[in-house]
């Protein structure tokens, strides 16, 4: 064995015990004994050196990219293993979400973070071009208050593929900075997490009722009990100034809390870490075991069909179609989106 492939190889189980370390420091609340192992890698992509996007010192590979070959090999299969909480009482779609409620646009811009505002303007928005119909946003995981669980950014239906949509939305005014690894492995989790027969047991949920609607001859499509999905990243190109086009380009501009009457641009202009690590995967072998790893887990999943990377535009489109359900809202200030997929990892066979 080489000295650099002896060197890899004992840093990779040095890695494992890292990684352990990780995530229970990333956690606010002390592991369960119980299901220890379940526990952590439902809260595996929580980790902070799964958002690391140096090299490592010892080998020269990226830490995503070890962490990658490091889940291929010993650990991506114990995702099986994470099953839904929100089971029986519990609805994922109980959270009374409704696209027609009356909404003020500055009231609404007010929360502090900015990637929830989003994703509730892609709900109240419903079409959007190149990713689906969205109907639902923040749909809960977690059965107490007390899981871990998260919910699911955005829960939207592909009418092109015919596919359930998973997406995870990564979203600052300033540039989101997480990995894609962090991406993957935080939607795969979720998709494992979902109760995906809900999807016909919605209750009286609009957005899900609107879907039934609109797709009638969705459950015709999809076994009930085997729903066919998507995982999908989506994420803004930049976040840019003024001078670099910001008023057309940037996803919002109602950015800052106390002077949301006004267009408000960063510093400088800062291009999302997903952006650039998907052109990496497009055009580049930097990021191969990330490639490889998304084939692996949609290999482990019958139902899952593909993986894709979108990055969401501001439409050029001036005026929202839920403009009239948005006291305050303005063409100049507020804006539609669409998508545009820019790489599809699908399953092979």
């Amino acid at each position: 064995m080489s000295s650099r492939n002896s060197i890899m190889e004992d840093y990779n189980k040095r890695l494992l015990k890292r990684l352990l370390i990780s995530i229970e420091s990333s956690l606010n609340h002390k592991t369960p004994e119980k299901d220890y192992k379940n526990y952590l890698i439902e809260n595996f992509y929580r980790a902070k050196c799964v958002n690391y996007t140096g090299y490592i010192e010892e080998t020269g590979q990226l830490y995503t990219e070890t962490i990658a070959d490091t889940l291929i090999r010993d650990w991506i299969s114990e995702w099986k293993g994470i099953h839904p909480r929100r089971t029986g009482a519990k609805n994922h779609f109980d959270t009374g979400h409704t696209p027609f409620e009356d909404k003020d646009i500055k009231q609404l811009q007010l929360t502090t973070s900015k990637e929830k505002v989003l994703a509730k303007l892609l709900f109240y928005q419903g079409n959007i071009d190149g990713l689906g119909y969205v109907f639902d946003y923040e749909t809960p995981l977690n059965m107490t208050l007390y899981d871990s669980c998260g919910a699911i950014d955005l829960t939207s239906y592909n009418d092109k593929d015919n596919l359930i949509s998973v997406v995870e939305l990564k979203y600052t005014p300033t540039g989101s900075n997480e990995t894609l690894l962090r991406c993957i492995l935080e939607a795969y989790t979720y998709y494992r997490l979902f109760e995906w027969k809900q999807i016909y047991n919605g209750g009286t949920h609009i957005g899900l009722n609107q879907l039934n609607l609109k797709y009638p001859d969705l459950a015709q499509k999809h076994d009930e009990y085997k729903l066919q999905a998507e995982l999908v990243i989506l994420f803004d190109e930049a976040s840019c100034t003024e001078a670099d086009g910001g008023e057309d380009l940037n996803l919002m501009l109602r950015v800052d809390s106390e002077h949301i009457d006004k267009a408000c641009y960063p510093s400088k202009t800062v291009v999302s870490q997903q952006y650039k690590e998907c052109e990496e995967l497009l055009k580049t072998d930097k990021r191969n075991s990330l490639r490889v790893l998304c084939e692996t887990i949609l290999e482990q999943e019958s139902e899952l069909k593909q993986i894709r990377f979108v990055v969401l535009r501001a439409d050029t489109v001036s005026e929202a179609p839920y403009q009239n359900k948005m006291d305050k809202w303005s063409p100049t200030l507020d804006r539609s989106y669409r998508a545009e997929t820019l790489l599809t990892i699908s399953r092979k066979g």
